[in-house]
């Protein structure tokens, strides 16, 4: 789809160099632009800049069948126009207090109970500059579209999660001083649907008009001319040095209500929908099969047949995270389940011994086919069974009840969170949602949430109210000592030996020494070491992430007992 650019509209907003005297007698040359917008993917129904007004309202279909071109033309249209209270008296109908619909005017029976799209107004006096943009809010929100500031346009989340501009607020960037030159785009297919619906179709109403206000004395000299095509009525007039197209421009829906009908029937067949094929266990079968996730090939644990049940896991390397990791913005990857913003939600995934991720064929035929093909290119045979955990929680029906040490440090720190504590800084969900253990051999990912980890326990520890405690307990400190040296101090003031206060944050040190090996400013042999040694001591980084998030964990248990803290669950 090519989208509407504002260099499609500069040549009708001002001369080019060297045609001046052409442009000034070429008004009716903007026409061109109104036709191929027409067809436009992306359609302007509001503009504003030199020589150019373009106004685009709604009308009911019906009214404009045939449509009355002259009185069309002749139609007044204001940005304020609007549903108001009006107050009338007089007439022999006495004092009457009512609401009026827009386009109630007698002169042009065409627009009487059409929709304006496009707003400006301004509080009088308060509000300075151009008058903002609004919107009709009842195509808004018949479309279900949210207002961006960033993207200056009206969204929605496609079928792949991502955000997508339906309606566009786009700035004119001429080499004029005027403020509020702006267009508005809507995407055609939308406004097809709403148009269709509404039994409305869109009215451009144009005024071209080139002239230099220095020179110009006025039409009377002008050659005039009237123009009617199909759905398009204009007229306009020029002298040679000035020229200027005024009319109107009708724009029926592409659709209608009964084709909508259709693809609506069309999405909730079984049969249009598109499935991947994957590699699978066939739990049934007790067999390796290759199978398509579609409702055809695979059947619930309760129907009589040989095809592979749907709970039956296909396996992917693990490296098919990745993606989902690297965008919190869009995705939201949990423990056991991933959501695409609101587009789709993925549940059941976990990772088996040997590092392989596994989802059972049910949950992957609920994915978009665009999605299942992105999990089809990790696809592999398995090298083990599914997770313990899947099998406890998914095969068998209980209840998880095994240590997860992260998930068991994110709980506690949730409830450090909610307490009014002076020397913690509460991590939010933001930060503990970062932090998830490496699904890949990739040292940047070890590293990323090594990092991520360090963040959410180390960092949330305050140094001054740390301090000022271990002041309180007598102990003599040294400047430059930081937070978990002073944890240890208040330890030892507390009972403990300084070898056993050590002991207990030797793992918080370790973690914070090893985010600034691998992830600071350390030479390189010096990462290569700590990669080297994460591998040969635990076999892969995942299981080095889960000690020393274990050691962490045991490690926060011993320093809330010491400050005095009990964790209410």
């Amino acid at each position: 789809m090519r989208k509407f650019r504002p260099s499609d509209l500069q040549p009708i907003c001002l001369p080019q160099a060297g045609n001046e005297a052409a442009w000034l007698g070429g008004a009716e040359d903007s026409n061109d632009f109104l036709r191929a917008n027409a067809l436009a993917d992306e359609i302007v129904i509001f503009a504003v800049g030199p020589a150019v007004l373009i106004v685009g309202v709604l009308a009911l279909t019906e009214k404009l069948t045939p449509p009355d071109g002259e009185e069309l033309q002749n139609a007044i249209v204001y940005t304020d126009e609007s549903w108001k209270i009006q107050r009338s008296y007089g007439g022999g109908e006495g004092h009457r207090v009512y609401l009026e619909p827009p386009f109630e005017s007698p002169s042009c029976p065409s627009l009487s109970g059409g929709e304006p799209l496009v707003h400006r107004r301004s509080l009088n006096g308060v509000q300075k500059g151009p008058p903002p943009i609004e919107m009709s809010q009842k195509l808004i929100h018949c479309l279900d579209l949210y207002y961006l500031p960033e993207r200056k346009a009206y969204c929605r989340l496609d079928a792949r999660g991502d955000i997508e501009d339906v309606i566009r607020i786009v700035a004119l960037d001429l080499p004029d001083t005027w403020e509020g030159r702006e267009v508005v785009t809507i995407l055609r297919k939308d406004l097809d649907v709403y148009m269709a619906l509404a039994g409305m179709s869109l009215v451009l109403k144009f005024d071209f008009t080139r002239v230099k206000h220095e020179s110009f004395n006025g039409w009377d000299d002008s050659r005039r001319y009237d123009q009617t095509e199909t759905d398009l009525f204009y007229h306009g007039g020029g002298n040679g040095t000035a020229s200027y197209a005024n009319g109107a421009m009708i724009v029926r829906p592409d659709i209608t209500p009964q084709e909508l009908v259709q693809e609506f029937k069309d999405d909730l067949e079984p049969g249009k929908k598109e499935y991947a094929t994957f590699k699978i266990y066939d739990r049934k079968n007790k067999k390796n099969v290759e199978t398509s996730c579609s409702p055809a090939h695979i059947v619930s644990y309760f129907e009589r047949s040989d095809l592979p049940w749907q709970i039956s896991p296909a396996f992917f390397r693990p490296e098919v995270l990745v993606k989902y990791k690297g965008d919190p913005e869009k995705y939201t990857l949990e423990d056991r389940s991933i959501m695409c913003r609101g587009a789709w939600y993925l549940k059941g995934y976990d990772i088996n011994e040997e590092g392989q991720v596994h989802v059972y064929m049910v949950d992957l035929a609920r994915l978009p086919i665009e999605e299942q093909r992105y999990w089809q290119l990790f696809n592999e045979w398995p090298k083990s069974d599914i997770s313990a955990r899947a099998h406890q929680t998914d095969i068998l029906g209980e209840w998880n009840t095994g240590y997860d040490p992260l998930n068991a440090l994110k709980h506690k720190i949730s409830k450090l969170d909610k307490g009014n504590y002076a020397w913690w800084s509460p991590r939010g969900d933001e930060v503990a949602g970062a932090v998830r253990y490496p699904a890949t051999d990739s040292p940047k990912e070890w590293a990323d949430e090594i990092l991520a980890l360090d963040q959410l326990l180390v960092e949330g520890f305050l140094e001054r109210p740390l301090r000022k405690l271990a002041e309180a307990t007598g102990r003599s400190l040294e400047d430059g000592w930081r937070a978990m040296k002073l944890i240890q101090e208040i330890m030892i003031a507390n009972g403990r030996s300084a070898a056993e206060a050590k002991a207990v944050m030797t793992p918080m040190l370790e973690l914070h020494g090893l985010r600034s090996e691998i992830r600071g400013h350390a030479a390189i042999q010096r990462k290569k070491a700590a990669v080297k040694n994460a591998r040969t001591e635990h076999g892969n980084f995942r299981a080095q992430f889960a000690d020393i998030t274990s050691g962490c964990d045991k490690a926060l248990e011993e320093v809330l007992k010491v400050l005095g803290v009990t964790l209410q669950d």
